[in-house]
């Protein structure tokens, strides 16, 4: 670097009516370049799924079964272990123990209403005021849409039920004078929902390999804005020498972005259509996108929630049908071959009750006949590349070509087109790999998967393929093995990303091995 280059921060904040706080490039900025890098300024676990049955350790976040497990000496709340170093660290449970030991009693049924730990962070929050007032004041700083969820509204009466009242009554009405002085010198209602509209509106989620969940407030990660197409990807550092550096987030480049344009993250699911991701982003973040996929009736040409047309009862169509105006809640949705229209009402039912028989399937571990099953079934009406068909045949392709009765030649060409489909969609949607980066492996080695079973198939007449017959699916296979690689390099902090690598290095492994016993160079 010359003695005369500046280096300069990457993005400056704006604001606007419209946006809010937004952050723009102030130079080019290139794949692979740091945006930012941040320490949270608080973090706690959510519930889990099944809190009757496991909790997270509020010391550590590792999953405990609640009949059996250890209970925090203090506070009575589910822990690893009652020597869990995150006990007594005021990041974790340290501070927040001397508030939840008001009530110390230890139940084992209706657990689930007694410990909430959703509303563990609102807690650590308000305990930031008296112990880190400046990550206080950073919290304070953050939208928290209260115009929106005023007294009446359902996001006000949840977190009026769930937490508000449940930290009042339980906790902080029981607290002594002492303690109170020292942590929660300003406290009210109206302050406890004003924390639960901040994390609502701000909170990023971090998945851990337990399978427990995370949420956590960032100072100026938060100031990122939503694009259905982002331009960046963040990643958690879950495995750290300083325990400081714990959860730390890092923002990096993901395609090109030019001078001015708008930095921006996604704040919805990649895989869900424009109506679903919508509807998410106005109930937990209280805007309506109008990003380029949003606009586009077909979303950048992946065709992600076209139906396919109903016909008029009188003769069948080979049409789609595409919402005329994606960005109108009432917009009608028009075929492109016929004159049929049908309203948006009536298509959002549909796709939800076909939604609930997708997660139905998916939830219960589906089997290759249930799955081909509902893909038949939904493919009647569905467009082949919907989003709720694309769950069902990346669940497929995990699972032809590795179950004996699903190992045919004929099963792996279907596999095989499966796989190049999705991915074709997939790199359309998310051609940096912001959000889709895992999802992207898989398909790239489920491909590498196929071709190599398909290499190694004996032919009809009972003897092997020559070398010259398998190098073409053994030269695609290694293009597939490569990918799946190179697409989880930015995901190597976290421990799924690290997994899945190390899954598929394995592949990679094997497969050379096999290049080199059949003295194939490719």
């Amino acid at each position: 670097m010359g003695q005369n280059e500046i280096v300069t921060t990457p993005y400056k904040v704006e604001s606007s009516d419209e946006l809010g706080r937004y952050m723009v490039a102030t130079r080019d900025l290139k794949p692979g370049d740091l945006v930012l890098t941040e320490r949270p300024l608080v973090f706690a676990p959510k519930a889990m799924p099944d809190p009757e049955a496991q909790m997270p350790c509020v010391g550590c976040y590792k999953p405990v079964f609640t009949d059996i497990g250890e209970r925090c000496a203090k506070c009575g709340w589910p822990v690893c272990s009652g020597n869990c170093p995150g006990l007594v660290d005021p990041q974790h449970h340290g501070v927040e123990c001397a508030v939840l030991s008001t009530r110390p009693d230890c139940v084992l049924d209706n657990m689930a209403d007694y410990y909430r730990h959703d509303a563990l962070l609102p807690l650590r929050c308000i305990l930031l005021q008296n112990t880190e007032p400046e990550k206080w004041k950073s919290v304070l700083d953050m939208q928290s849409h209260m115009e929106c969820r005023g007294p009446g509204t359902e996001a006000y009466e949840e977190a009026n039920e769930f937490i508000v009242e449940y930290l009042l009554a339980n906790f902080i009405s029981k607290l002594d004078k002492n303690i109170k002085d020292k942590y929660l010198t300003d406290i009210s209602k109206d302050l406890i929902h004003r924390i639960c509209g901040i994390i609502d509106t701000n909170a990023l989620e971090i998945r851990l390999p337990e399978g427990a969940e995370l949420q956590a407030l960032y100072a100026n990660t938060c100031i990122l804005e939503h694009s259905c197409i982002p331009n960046t990807k963040h990643t958690f550092n879950q495995t750290c020498a300083d325990k400081n550096d714990l959860y730390r987030i890092t923002v990096k480049v993901v395609v090109p972005i030019m001078k001015e344009e708008h930095i921006t993250t996604m704040y919805s699911h990649a895989l869900w259509g424009t109506e679903a991701r919508r509807q998410h982003l106005k109930d937990t973040k209280y805007f309506s996108c109008k990003c380029p996929r949003c606009s586009d009736p077909t979303e950048l040409g992946t065709y992600l929630s076209a139906m396919k047309c109903f016909g008029d009862g009188n003769k069948p169509c080979n049409g789609v049908h595409l919402p005329q105006n994606p960005l109108d809640d009432d917009t009608e949705w028009a075929c492109s071959e016929c004159p049929v229209k049908v309203n948006n009402s009536q298509i959002n039912m549909l796709i939800s009750q076909m939604g609930e028989e997708v997660d139905g399937v998916l939830m219960m571990g589906g089997s290759v006949p249930m799955l081909e099953n509902l893909l038949c079934r939904l493919s009647t009406f569905l467009h082949p590349n919907h989003y709720h068909l694309y769950s069902l045949k990346h669940s497929l392709i995990q699972l032809y070509g590795r179950q004996p009765n699903y190992m045919s030649e004929e099963i792996l060409d279907k596999k095989i087109k499966m796989c190049k489909d999705l991915i074709e969609i997939t790199t359309t949607l998310d051609p940096g790999n912001a959000r889709l980066s895992l999802y992207s492996s898989v398909l790239q080695h489920e491909l590498h998967s196929a071709l190599i079973l398909k290499a190694k198939k004996v032919k009809s007449d009972g003897s092997f393929k020559t070398a010259e017959e398998v190098k073409p699916l053994l030269l695609e296979a290694k293009v597939c093995i490569e990918r799946a690689l190179e697409v989880l390099k930015d995901d190597m902090e976290e421990t799924s990303g690290r997994k899945l690598y190390d899954v598929i290095e394995e592949s990679k492994k094997n497969f050379e091995k096999f290049c080199k016993e059949k003295d194939i160079s490719l």
